[in-house]
């Protein structure tokens, strides 16, 4: 039959008269979902029945490209009929491709067709065939879902390649939680690209598993101080570095999950994500890789970088939602005129016509934030922005605009979400008026908590936010789909190009799973772009970030590698970053005494010329260094040259009777200016900038490990920066110059939470381990061990925002900094709090009589951590 079905399939695509029968039905079923569209041609009966018959033969088919247009063919059936007879074919048909979440929905939301005994029997037959327990709850999953989830338990390392709602991700979560409750002894490590996805996945692990005694669950790059049989670790790539680095050498791991592995390109941090996977691969050939990706190529190639040779691929490219593809633009001389035409196969538009606006489009600026307004609807709406800022003026925008059209929100909800940010954030934070008219913004910078709380006001079916701005943060595997995605541009930052695959990622959020069967992604001033992207689907093409410094800019490495010197930082110059990189993990292998065979297999070149001068060099900058092989190997990120510098410096210091000074304490104690000094020092030494940048985040550094909450610390912050501001303001005045502009406290926000994310919980945090691994050898060299106890790990504080004992017992057990803050006070004064006493804590604690925030009971209840049903009111007999 699938031969046969093939042929007559080839067939049927290939007259003319199908295209345009299935044009005509698309351009119908879209007209449907906008909230603005201009007149479309009604869709025959008779018509409708020939697509549904063609579609009926393509499912007989193995073609995962005849299916895509089958499943369209179901989905915009469903949209524009309300025959019985067709509504009953298109469900059939969604059986029939394993879609049984999209078939749940329609069945639901938009109603059942003429069912016969025997198309309801098989749908039944088959949904029961396709379902999952999951707990308590059955879950009917795709075909494909079901075929990753047989697939799972197999020993073979595998890389889970589908679109982003595919839900790929919750199966793979799945699978561990279970390896986890079957086995007496389990050690896994999920790692993620963000803390914003870290966040998320720690979230449901804890969720899942409700407080099991015998399983850790830890965002922490710690060991588990009670030995526990089970854990479970979610990690960065650079918490994962850290993690290795103080394991023992027989800690091994059960089963390693890559979420969005395609990352392993990303230059410096791909190449800290290989080096992870290359000592987990060498501490135990058992341990089982999981690679997931949106959809990308070359993924065999990367394993076998990092030593896994067989990679059992599981992939598709069909999404379980109709995502369609529209392009908006400005009829020209018509400012309140939009034209609409729906992109389709090939990259063909195909004309919808025009709507009138109520607000003029001439105005590129606002052109993006206006169209989203038209044709957001009541639906929920992702607008993507090339950055932070950007994302902060277009969401200041659409809260005007919604303004001016609908009036203030009512939303108990909204209200709720605006006072959490007043009273956790800062009372002046632009985004809490925002909130309340179903506006906010998301970017990677943002506090993990507010971030979450914005995410689940999204998620809501009524009264949350309905607009959403956002960067390219959400395209790193965050779980947020959108009925809606607006996109104007194919850039990011300052005018980069976008990597197309990364658009098509985020164009990916489109359409809710379990929530919807559609999803569109508005393409806007689309003809206007330098590259049209979104013609054809781009999949990642990965290539290790190693393997690409080597062939590109060998020469360069080898270079800083024998002067001694690597290359400044520089931002337009990405290559910098890279070549820094390659430098230090090339002397590290050097320290590991593995590198003729570590550059055998990563280098894709046969150039034997190339190889032995990365050899020499790079032997030669271990030789010149002369620091033990542990604390090379361990730091690779840091400059190896200016660890040695460290090193002589403190030495010297040492020997000056300045010993005291060196040595970090717990934030509490810290004298004023010790710790500006040690950050001035550790950036100046190591890095090579100048020292004034260190001592400028240095306060913020050391509020942030001391766990002062947001409001405090954001306002210590813009108070410091005014003050700087009016010092300036009062030289230029000398000198007879203009002032500068004074900051907004909005300005002086998001520079406190770039400097936080950026250079406080990334830079700081590498260089604080390497500066306390090269003191302690400092304060060995001289004769000082007995000091070495006294050298507080404040890389751990900075990474984590909490130097408390209690502080870093609430964030083990998942919480986010600022629930972490919030809860300390709830520690009992001169006990020491461990993860158990805080959970216990918090079991005891009743909901009902805490002044806690509601957003901050929310994640408490999200993570399973309070026990509401020891304190529910009694009821009557």
């Amino acid at each position: 039959m699938s031969s046969f079905a093939l042929e007559l399939s080839q067939r049927f695509i290939g007259n003319d008269k199908y295209w345009t029968l299935l044009a005509g039905l698309q351009l119908a079923g879209v007209a449907k979902t906008l909230a603005k569209a201009p007149e479309t041609e009604d869709v025959s009966n008779d018509d409708l029945a020939k697509l549904l018959y063609c579609a009926e033969v393509f499912v007989q088919t193995e073609d995962e490209t005849l299916h895509r247009q089958a499943q369209e063919i179901a989905i915009q059936s469903l949209l524009v009929t309300e025959d019985g007879l067709a509504r009953e074919r298109a469900l059939g048909l969604l059986g029939e491709l394993g879609n049984f979440p999209s078939l749940k929905f329609a069945e639901q939301h938009i109603g059942k067709g003429d069912d016969t005994l025997l198309g309801l029997v098989n749908r039944r037959i088959s949904e029961r065939a396709n379902s999952v327990q999951f707990g308590n709850e059955t879950r009917a999953l795709t075909a494909y879902q079901l075929r990753v989830w047989k697939s799972l338990p197999a020993k073979a390392a595998q890389v889970i390649t589908a679109p982003t709602s595919a839900g790929k991700s919750f199966l793979v979560l799945e699978h561990i939680c279970r390896q986890a409750e079957s086995r007496e002894h389990f050690t896994a490590v999920y790692v993620t690209p963000t803390r914003a996805l870290l966040s998320e996945v720690q979230s449901k692990l804890h969720a899942r598993f409700g407080g099991q005694a015998d399983i850790r669950i830890s965002a922490i790059p710690s060991l588990d101080q009670l030995e526990r049989p089970k854990q479970i670790f979610v990690l960065t790539q650079e918490r994962l570095s850290s993690l290795l680095s103080v394991a023992p050498d027989d800690l091994s791991f059960d089963v390693v999950v890559v979420d969005e592995a395609q990352n392993i390109a990303d230059d410096a941090r791909g190449m800290i994500l290989q080096d992870c996977l290359e000592r987990i691969a060498q501490r135990s050939s058992a341990t089982k890789v999981i690679l997931l990706a949106p959809g990308a190529e070359g993924m065999p190639a990367v394993a076998r970088s990092f030593g896994v040779t067989e990679l059992v691929p599981l992939s598709t490219r069909l999404s379980p939602v109709q995502q369609n593809r529209i392009v908006l633009s400005k009829v020209k001389g018509k400012h309140f005129e939009l034209n609409i035409a729906l992109m389709g196969r090939d990259g063909v538009r195909m004309p919808m016509g025009n709507i009138r606006v109520e607000r003029s489009l001439e105005n590129k600026a606002s052109r993006l934030a206006n169209v989203a307004v038209e044709l957001g609807g009541n639906d929920g709406s992702l607008l993507y922005e090339t950055g932070a800022r950007e994302a902060e003026k277009t969401a200041a925008l659409l809260t005007s605009l919604l303004k001016s059209k609908s009036g203030e929100l009512k939303s108990a909800s909204l209200e709720e979400l605006s006072t959490f940010i007043q009273e956790h954030i800062h009372p002046e934070y632009q985004l809490a008026s925002m909130v309340r008219q179903g506006v906010a913004y998301h970017y990677g910078r943002m506090p993990s908590l507010l971030r979450e709380a914005i995410e689940t006001s999204f998620k809501q079916d009524e009264g949350g936010v309905k607009y959403l701005v956002c960067t390219t943060t959400l395209a790193q595997g965050v779980n947020l789909p959108a009925r809606n995605v607006f996109i104007d541009t194919p850039t990011r930052g300052a005018g980069k190009p976008l990597d197309p695959a990364l658009l098509w990622n985020f164009a990916g959020r489109a359409g809710r799973l379990n929530h919807d069967i559609v999803g569109n992604v508005f393409l806007l001033n689309y003809e206007e772009w330098d590259t049209k992207p979104m013609d054809q689907f781009v999949p990642f093409r990965v290539k290790p970030a190693l393997a690409e410094t080597l062939v590109n800019d060998g020469a360069a490495v080898t270079q800083a590698l024998l002067d001694g010197a690597l290359p400044a930082e520089q931002i337009g110059k990405p290559e910098t970053f890279r070549i820094r990189a390659c430098a230090g993990l090339l002397v590290a292998h050097a320290a590991r005494k593995d590198l003729r065979p570590y550059l055998a297999r990563v280098l894709p070149t046969s150039d034997g010329t190339v190889f032995d001068d990365l050899v020499g060099a790079a032997e030669s900058a271990y030789a010149s260094i002369g620091l033990p092989d542990d604390i090379l190997a361990e730091n690779w990120t840091i400059d190896p040259f200016g660890l040695r510098r460290l090193y002589d410096y403190l030495v010297t210091k040492i020997g000056e009777g300045a010993v005291k000074e060196l040595i970090p304490v717990p934030p509490a104690d810290a004298p004023t200016g010790h710790y500006e000094k040690i950050f001035g020092r550790m950036v100046e030494l190591v890095t090579g900038k100048s020292m004034k940048f260190g001592m400028l985040a240095a306060p913020l550094a050391l509020w942030w490990m001391k766990g002062m909450p947001y409001p405090v610390m954001l306002k210590l912050w813009a108070d410091r920066r005014k003050r700087t501001e009016e010092r300036k303001a009062a030289a230029a005045k000398e000198e007879g110059k203009d002032p500068p502009k004074p900051k907004t406290i909005n300005q002086h926000i998001y520079e406190a939470f770039s400097l936080i994310e950026d250079v406080v919980r990334f830079q700081f945090v590498q260089l604080g381990k390497a500066y306390r691994d090269v003191l302690l050898l400092a304060l060995r060299a001289t004769g000082k061990e007995a000091l070495v106890p006294d050298v507080y790990p404040f890389a751990l504080a900075l990474e984590l925002g909490v130097s408390t004992e209690a502080g870093t017992a609430y964030v083990e057990l998942g919480l986010s900094r600022i629930a972490a803050a919030a809860l300390e006070a709830l520690a009992p004064l001169g006990e020491t709090l461990s993860a158990a006493g805080a959970r216990q804590l918090l079991t005891d604690l009743d909901p009902t009589k805490t002044t806690l925030s509601p957003i901050v009971l929310s994640e408490l209840r999200r993570l399973g951590l309070v026990d509401e049903t020891r304190f529910a009111p009694a009821t009557e007999a």
